[in-house]
């Protein structure tokens, strides 16, 4: 934006100037930030302006993951973003504290049988699970990674084991119970089940003397050919998501018995996600790989899972009070438009519900913006499906770097719940050629000193 002025009387002829566009432009006087910081005798008019320069590009992002809501289990070939395998290393702890099995224990199958408390994809692609015993300890205290891993035994207790999530099937029959709630089970090898039997009964006392002896499993997704899809596990769920134990006595074959190990909060597990983005379309793979990021002005990538964020910058904030000599710009609202790209958009990939934006103070350091604190109904950030696109208000960050009260690093642009969601977004960029394009509307105000 340009604001040009002159040099008699230097603020009242550029507001004079201007009144009739305010006139033109004005539909009503936004009730929003900025509004409180004159009084209502010093407006001289409102003006509107959605051209403001925008910088961006999308990067790659990382994400801790410990103990995060959901595990993810699964894998994706999406033909925007590439392949991505999510697994999660995890530790368990007995159920019932100096558990014995008998003199005489014998292993009938061991399952591990996981919660779905959502997905995302294709729920039909069969997937192909492997279960790997930990032979390093995980740490409550240590911070885990979307990237972190921890070495594992060689051998695959799942098999290689195939299934297809049915994350909208509410109830399974499993032999005489009935579970209620949409279920993944993954039989595990009989030696995992005679090794975890045959632990004596001291192992068994307290959860920390049990993890010394089964550290715990990282399971995972093999890649899959197309489509697939991430399911979200609900890990500290202790009615469904269980390590199951079916034993007998060799004395009483006829009494089958349950044993079963849980994953708790005092736990730790984190999720693990392997990313291909080579794999992906010719558009992103120049942006995000060979880092052309001048493409970032058409198109803007967003993944969680620690994918892919983006950074938006309003370059020329600091000029625009320049030419005012003696007045002010007050800010009244300022929206940022993300528009979905439609182009790129498929049915199995749905919006995410809701996206985080926050500010950057330095290369590495983000905070969050002073709209955010005024809530959630004006700070927005959620996907409107009618309109196909997100909305942010960010009147007051706008204010503070016309003003330059903070330094203007710009903005960092992400989906929310990156570290146990899978989801994905794509935007038109500012200079995308066809569709709605980003944007930042603004409705300000020019007053006196």
């Amino acid at each position: 934006m340009k604001t040009h002025h002159s040099t008699i009387p230097t603020c009242l002829v550029l507001m004079i100037g201007m009144l009739a566009l305010s006139f033109a432009s004005c539909k009503k006087s936004p009730e929003t930030i900025g509004n409180n910081l004159v009084s209502d005798d010093t407006y001289i008019g409102i003006f509107h302006i959605d051209t403001t320069e925008i910088v961006c590009h999308s990067y790659f992002d990382s994400v801790a993951t410990s103990n995060a809501t959901n595990a993810l289990l699964g894998a994706m070939k999406d033909p925007v973003f590439g392949t991505s395998e999510a697994g999660f290393y995890t530790q368990f702890r007995p159920s019932v504290a100096g558990q014995s099995f008998g003199s005489s224990p014998v292993v009938d199958s061991l399952v591990l049988q996981l919660c779905i408390s959502g997905y995302y994809g294709d729920t039909m692609t069969m997937q192909t699970v492997h279960a790997y015993e930990l032979t390093d300890s995980l740490g409550f205290e240590t911070t885990y990674y979307n990237y972190s891993e921890v070495a594992t035994d060689v051998v695959d207790y799942a098999n290689g084991y195939q299934f297809s999530p049915r994350p909208k099937t509410k109830v399974h029959v499993i032999g005489s119970d009935t579970v209620a709630q949409p279920i993944i089970r993954i039989p595990l090898s009989l030696e995992l089940g005679n090794a975890l039997i045959n632990l004596d009964t001291a192992s068994y006392s307290r959860p920390d003397l049990f993890k010394q002896h089964f550290k715990g499993l990282y399971v995972t997704c093999a890649p899959v050919a197309l489509n697939g899809a991430i399911s979200a596990i609900n890990l500290t769920n202790n009615t469904y998501t269980l390590l199951q134990l079916y034993y007998h006595n060799a004395e009483t074959p006829e009494k089958s018995m349950r044993y079963n190990f849980y994953v708790t909060t005092s736990d730790t597990y984190f999720n693990h996600i392997n990313h291909d983005y080579t794999q992906g379309s010719p558009e992103f793979v120049s942006q995000l790989v060979d880092g052309q990021e001048a493409l970032g002005q058409s198109t803007l990538y967003l993944q969680t899972m620690g994918g892919v964020r983006a950074k938006v910058l309003f370059p020329n904030l600091t000029h625009w009070a320049d030419t005012l000599e003696d007045c002010h710009i007050v800010v009244n609202e300022a929206k940022l438009i993300l528009p979905v790209s439609k182009t790129l958009t498929d049915s199995i990939y749905k919006a995410p519900d809701n996206f985080m934006l926050v500010g950057y103070s330095s290369d590495t350091t983000t905070y969050i913006l002073p709209d955010y604190l005024e809530g959630s109904n004006f700070f927005d950030g959620t996907y409107n499906s009618s309109n196909q696109s997100v909305t942010f208000r960010i009147t007051e960050y706008l204010q503070s770097m016309i003003m330059e009260t903070r330094d203007n690093l710009g903005l960092s642009l992400s989906i929310n719940g990156a570290s146990y969601n899978a989801s994905r977004y794509v935007i038109n960029g500012p200079n995308a050629t066809t569709g709605d394009k980003m944007r930042l509307e603004v409705t300000y105000s020019i007053v006196n000193e």
